[in-house]
């Protein structure tokens, strides 16, 4: 069955349907934010239109896109990313909550750089959750939490990540990082929110790569002895040939990527998108100089689709940019720069 959909991607295209439907009808019934935005959202994704009926309702926002750490894979940390260091300003950030929030059902509070380092950060998640947005999550590296800050700004979700379980593989990704301080951090958040009776999700992600792979076991039973919600095994993330080469583990599982292509020296994702993708009918991201970028796979910022600062949401949801670059990608997907590497986002939840 899994063949016939790769063959035929309009059986693709058809699961994605009737899954999109099921999750805003579902989403409805409970009475969640941005429900009818995304049944609106699924049926022009069903119908394959450049213009979205719906309004986004998953919404990325960097609120720095600076970093404590130099993570080889990262943009940031490689020091290639081509934007310059920049913190949003509170004021910026409540102007763009107040544009987006009516829709709003999900916010990731991350981007291209440690969200953490930012001074205003559990301010700025504190003002989201006022603005009744259901869900807010956020990913850090743990090194300059607050526990206590993190817990009182009402998060729903914090999600640290770590290399590895001893410091020699935890710095072997992770450089500039001490697993002491991370560990205690999350030692630290949860049992701040143990104490406070908050509903604060709590999770840890494993960077699985070669030089820590066989750590995977002992990583599922330390977070466990530590208490988190849940510990996860993150598939790693390359950009060329010989990061694959030296990071990817020898599990293959574990890969997003063709190993048949990769033994031709060719770096190309396992399943390839075919002219579609549906997470760009439910989502955008906002850099942290208010521009808009259709998706998390544009960290250079190659293609503004906007500036959440200066315009509205509609007149950049549904403007010329957008709607260009959608009829792109259903068309020509394969010349995106941005969708190169992509094995595809599927059809977004209301939480």
């Amino acid at each position: 069955m899994k063949k016939a959909i790769l063959k035929y991607p309009f059986l693709m295209q058809m699961g994605h349907g009737f899954l999109a439907f099921y999750r805003g009808m579902f989403g409805l019934l409970r009475g969640r934010r941005g429900s009818w935005d995304h049944l609106r959202s699924s049926w022009s994704f069903v119908r394959r239109c450049s213009s979205i009926s719906g309004h986004p309702i998953n919404v990325t926002l960097e609120p720095i896109n600076a970093c404590n750490l130099r993570c080889s894979v990262c943009e940031t940390g490689a020091g290639i990313l081509g934007r310059s260091p920049q913190a949003m300003t509170f004021p910026e950030f409540q102007r763009i909550i107040d544009k987006i929030s009516p829709h709003t059902n999900t916010l990731m509070f991350y981007f291209m750089g440690e969200p953490f380092l930012h001074k205003d950060a559990y301010r700025m998640i504190r003002y989201a959750k006022k603005k009744n947005i259901p869900f807010v999550t956020s990913c850090t590296n743990g090194d300059v939490v607050n526990p206590e800050k993190l817990i009182e700004s009402e998060i729903d979700e914090i999600n640290f990540q770590i290399g590895g379980i001893t410091q020699q593989t935890h710095q072997t990704y992770r450089q500039g990082s001490r697993l002491d301080r991370v560990l205690d951090n999350l030692e630290k958040t949860v049992l701040a929110r143990n104490q406070s009776g908050a509903k604060t999700q709590i999770v840890c992600g494993f960077i699985l790569m070669k030089h820590n792979e066989h750590e995977a076991q002992a990583f599922q039973s330390m977070m466990a002895k530590i208490g988190v919600d849940r510990a996860l095994i993150v598939d790693p993330c390359v950009r060329n040939i010989e990061q694959a080469q030296r990071m990817l583990p020898r599990d293959r599982t574990h890969w997003a990527y063709d190993p048949a292509a990769l033994e031709r020296g060719i770096l190309k994702p396992r399943i390839s998108p075919r002219n579609s993708c549906p997470w760009i009918y439910y989502s955008l991201t906002v850099q942290v100089n208010g521009d808009v970028v259709p998706c998390c796979r544009d960290p250079k910022g190659q293609y503004i689709m906007g500036n959440l600062l200066r315009q509205d949401l509609d007149e950049i949801w549904n403007g010329k940019k957008f709607q260009d670059f959608r009829k792109k990608l259903l068309t020509d997907q394969k010349h995106i720069d941005i969708c190169r590497l992509c094995s595809g986002f599927g059809v977004s939840r209301v939480k």
